[in-house]
């Protein structure tokens, strides 16, 4: 008879074990399918799957929050473009730079950082995309502005470029929302 129990023991817990895993490897399955085909509309695939991937939260995430997620990764980079036009106007000889990385420098700070990213989220957060939407398009635009205040000669051509880059991917999964 204890063999018996201990037989029937045994196989539940296998079946439990072997459950528990199959339906994790789908869950992650479902939810890679879902950044693929998220991704897949954005027009920067291979970034949006690097950006949502590296971000554990992406693997229970529905669209808003891979937005979301998009957004942050969007502060993330603003932020680390403003430390590098703050450590170029301290060292830049020329006014006629100095006076294109103040101009970034704002655009950057108050434009992106302390107004678009914020607006994104709270929109994103309570549910009105339009206003995320509009919010990641004019990050993208100062991006823009920014490099073209320099003449052709911008230092920051780099990171206005992955400023852009991720205000459009972030724009194209907020645009799923509407």
């Amino acid at each position: 008879m204890r063999t018996l129990v201990f037989i029937v023991l045994v196989y539940f817990v296998f079946q439990i074990i072997f459950l528990s895993s199959s339906q994790c490897a789908r869950l992650s399955s479902n939810d890679d399918n879902l950044i693929e085909k998220t991704c897949k509309q954005t027009p920067n695939y291979n970034l949006c799957i690097s950006s949502l991937k590296s971000d554990p939260k992406s693997a229970t995430a529905d669209v808003t929050g891979l937005a979301l997620i998009m957004v942050n990764v969007l502060n993330t980079t603003a932020t680390r473009t403003l430390i590098h036009i703050n450590s170029l106007i301290h060292h830049s000889p020329s006014p006629k730079i100095k006076k294109a990385l103040l101009s970034c420098a704002d655009m950057y700070y108050s434009g992106i950082i302390t107004a678009d990213v914020p607006v994104s989220i709270e929109a994103l957060t309570k549910g009105d995309p339009k206003f995320a939407d509009d919010s990641t398009l004019d990050a993208a635009k100062e991006a823009t502005l920014c490099e073209e205040g320099f003449s052709g000669n911008s230092p920051l051509t780099v990171d206005n470029t992955s400023v852009n880059n991720v205000a459009r991917v972030t724009e194209a999964i907020v645009k799923l929302l509407l």
